[in-house]
């Protein structure tokens, strides 16, 4: 029987199973296994230094039928190695890309601009946007077109707009659940949103700032961040208003110069109890754990490592906070 003569959907099906050289191959053989071969070949795009392929940037930004193939579209690139006019065209491209639903974007921070999109570009299937462009009104422009969004990786608030708010609308991101970013863009983000992961790379977690991000519209289950206290009130407060956490884990840039009294880590024993559902925690490079009083008792009691200072101000604590840690 002819390859020919064999129904898109399974000669698709079959080319799912082919490789890049033999997809280039296949897509000059007739215009009917063309058109197969572009929905593949187009369909994850990565782009970094060494992939040397910038001119599909191009081809998307000219050619929006093929554009609309795309699903996952990643660029990573030095700030400083791409001209304007090639942003102008990254622009369009993305632009075109309406069916994406993953896009990783860490460029120029200064070329925010290319989230600006055409009025008539929607993404309603877009559920992945990280990038490294500060949360300004070009970005907000953007994630104003993602409804199906749940997961977002953002900078902080661009400087300008410390004393101003991005134009997000209020019922934006209606799906969001994890959020990774500075402890400043999440005030603005996380608050009536349904987020339930948070990651904060940066920024300083307060009892204001916990606070805050309670407001979220769901169950907050797992938080890790960054903060400059020692203070036991701030577990405190994370025990009040996020009291379903199933994993908690928080560094500290203070600087331990003497161990703390034993009342101290006994005050957050006894604060980490009023998380019944709290399972892994992490608390200024300590692991807690926890156990049943006794056999008969299902009340659990959390009890720390032994201490070590030179963990707590050990850089490496830091660099780790955002890992798998909670895969």
């Amino acid at each position: 029987m002819s390859l020919q003569l064999l129904p898109v959907e399974l000669i698709d099906a079959i080319s799912h199973h082919l490789h890049r050289p033999d997809l280039l191959a296949l897509s000059s053989t007739n215009s009917r296994f063309y058109h197969v071969a572009q929905r593949l070949l187009y369909r994850h795009i990565s782009i970094d230094v060494t992939s040397r392929n910038l001119g599909v940037v191009l081809t998307l930004a000219q050619k929006p039928h093929i554009a609309r193939h795309v699903r996952t579209f990643a660029i990573r690139l030095n700030p400083f190695s791409l001209l304007k006019s090639f942003y102008c065209r990254l622009g369009t491209a993305l632009s075109n890309m309406s069916e994406l639903t993953s896009l990783d974007i860490f460029v120029d921070q200064a070329a925010s601009w290319v989230m600006r999109t055409r009025d008539d570009a929607t993404y309603r299937r877009l559920q992945h946007f990280a990038s490294s462009f500060h949360l300004d009104h070009n970005v907000a422009h953007f994630l104003n077109k993602t409804d199906a969004l749940s997961e977002l990786e953002i900078d902080s608030l661009a400087p300008s707009f410390t004393h101003t708010i991005p134009s997000l609308r209020a019922n934006a991101l209606p799906r969001l659940s994890q959020f990774n970013g500075s402890s400043h863009a999440a005030q603005y983000v996380v608050p009536g949103r349904p987020v339930q992961t948070i990651h904060l790379n940066s920024g300083d977690l307060t009892e204001d700032v916990a606070e805050s991000l309670a407001k979220s519209t769901a169950r907050i289950l797992i938080l890790a961040a960054a903060t400059s206290s020692h203070s036991v009130p701030l577990i405190g407060t994370l025990t009040q208003c996020m009291e379903h956490l199933v994993h908690l884990r928080i560094v500290t840039t203070y600087n331990f110069s003497d161990a703390p009294e034993i009342t101290y880590f006994t005050n957050i024993a006894n604060a980490l109890t009023s998380l019944p559902d709290l399972k892994t925690c992490e608390i200024w490079g300590l692991h807690w754990v926890s156990t049943k009083k006794n056999f008969h008792d299902e009340e659990r009691v959390w009890q720390s490592e032994s201490f070590n200072a030179d963990l707590l101000t050990d850089n490496t604590l830091l660099d780790d906070l955002y890992s798998s840690y909670y895969t």
